[in-house]
């Protein structure tokens, strides 16, 4: 069965070496050996009158990776608009972050109609579309119309808000009763399953088949837990080749035998980098003594530079840095670097593994991919610690993380100082804890485990009378 994966972001041949993690990194290795076809967005635009927008393609390892040119104006409102200055916010618990127009439901609207007909016109009897995260919860219903009668599956990479939440989104059944075009939508955690459950229920007249399975009238849609997964054995190899890499001895060097701290996160509102700045100033005050023993090493490349609100947060957090460095700072000793870069994966690999702590405290996440590829690039005789938030999906998956409360600053100045001074037999334990988890959840079983169960999801009997849940 040909298999059609769709996301917004791609990661092409010529400048796969920047992309630090995601959505894109985790594709492209599935793609390159699976031999499916990846469609997503060009970064190219076209004129809004064309009746078909024109497509590039190009072999990707075993695969093949095509992008589509959007028109330029409804593909702003669409990803700036629509995804990041409304979908994004929302999914992420931060209403207070919302903007909404109306134009961005109807960009968003002619987006996903765009991407359907290109996915339309590849698709045989016999493909299999699966459709990836909050650019696309209308692709599928857009699909349907067109006749395509296959398999097609969701997955969420983001968490999946209360409803108390959502609901602040206008026209949220618009988008989301879309959903029910799909054969199966997948999670990151079991909550995010549960809340989506609870919407789909009470708002879009759902009714509950087992405990996996939603009727929306004369379709029924299953639902799973799919925890992403890391190329384990990618980041461990990686660590070990490059520990000795230039970059790498020039940050050693300058610790002066201190300890490196790490945190690399995309520059968003989600990911908790004030607090962390803050907790890491607590630390600093707390715990005088370490003034001139620890460097936090903060990688943040940009992102969304167009949202208003991404602007705020760089100008906040370049400002709380200078400021620490100010109050702490010597002439022979970087207290906090704060970077606003991509390092290529292999490169991050060896900056975790001479960390004697990764520090991964979003506020909120899908998953967070950082944590688990800290994890693979350790040293198994001698790794460091992760601090990992209570609210990313991969706290499900490695709680023997030292897990925090993000907002609690204090705590999380205490849990710096923990990991930093661990006996090793207790880091080896957490840590091959963790490496057992990861390995057994690779990326490869996670692209097989939701192909799979996709298509067993398609294949699904004739309704039947369901029950409704209060």
């Amino acid at each position: 069965m040909d298999t059609i994966l769709v996301s917004n972001r791609v990661a092409e041949p010529s400048r796969t070496g920047a992309v630090p993690g995601g959505l894109a990194a985790v594709l492209l290795s599935a793609v390159k050996t699976s031999g499916a076809t990846w469609v997503g967005a060009s970064g190219k635009f076209a004129p809004a009158e064309e009746a078909r927008m024109p497509t590039h393609s190009k072999k990707l390892g075993a695969g093949t990776l095509t992008t589509v040119d959007f028109p330029v104006t409804d593909y702003r409102r669409f990803y700036n608009g629509m995804a990041n200055s409304a979908l994004w916010p929302i999914l992420h618990y931060r209403a207070d972050l919302l903007r909404y127009e109306p134009e961005f439901v109807a960009s968003y609207r002619v987006i996903n109609e765009i991407m359907a007909n290109v996915v339309a016109d590849r698709a045989g009897p016999d493909t299999l579309v699966w459709v990836h995260d909050y650019h696309y919860f209308m692709l599928g219903e857009f699909l349907r119309q067109r006749g395509f009668t296959g398999p097609i599956g969701f997955f969420l990479h983001t968490p999946f808000p209360t409803k108390s939440v959502l609901i602040c989104l206008p026209e949220h059944r618009t988008v989301l009763k879309a959903l029910s075009a799909y054969d199966l939508i997948g999670f990151q955690t079991d909550e995010d399953l549960l809340r989506f459950r609870d919407y789909a229920i009470t708002k879009l007249s759902a009714t509950m088949v087992g405990q996996t399975e939603l009727q929306f009238g004369d379709r029924r849609v299953k639902l799973g837990i799919f925890p992403v997964g890391i190329n384990v054995e990618f980041f461990a190899e990686a660590a070990r080749e490059n520990i000795d890499s230039n970059k790498s001895n020039r940050i050693k060097r300058g610790l002066h035998h201190g300890k490196l701290v790490i945190g690399v996160d995309r520059l968003d509102y989600s990911k908790g980098l004030p607090e962390r700045f803050a907790a890491y100033e607590r630390f600093l005050t707390i715990y005088p003594d370490e003034r001139k023993r620890v460097s936090f090493l903060q990688i943040t490349p940009p992102t969304r530079s167009a949202v208003e609100s991404y602007r705020r947060i760089r100008a906040e957090l370049a400002s709380h840095a200078g400021d620490i460095n100010a109050r702490f700072g010597d002439v022979d000793w970087m207290v906090l670097r704060y970077i606003n870069e991509s390092f290529p994966p292999d490169q991050l690999a060896a900056l975790y593994r001479i960390s004697k702590v990764g520090c991964v405290t979003p506020l909120r996440d899908g998953m967070n991919l950082v944590a688990k590829e800290y994890i693979a690039s350790q040293d198994p005789e001698d790794p460091g610690v992760l601090v990992l938030s209570k609210f990313a999906g991969a706290a499900k998956e490695l709680n023997a993380a030292l897990v925090v409360n993000p907002y609690d600053i204090g705590e999380l100045a205490q849990a710096l100082y923990r990991a930093l001074y661990m006996e090793r037999a207790e880091r080896i334990e957490r840590w091959s804890a963790m490496m057992k988890t990861l390995r057994g959840g690779n990326i490869v079983r996670w692209y097989e485990g939701f192909i799979d169960t996709l298509r067993e999801s398609a294949v699904s009997p004739a309704p039947v009378a369901s029950r409704s849940v209060a």
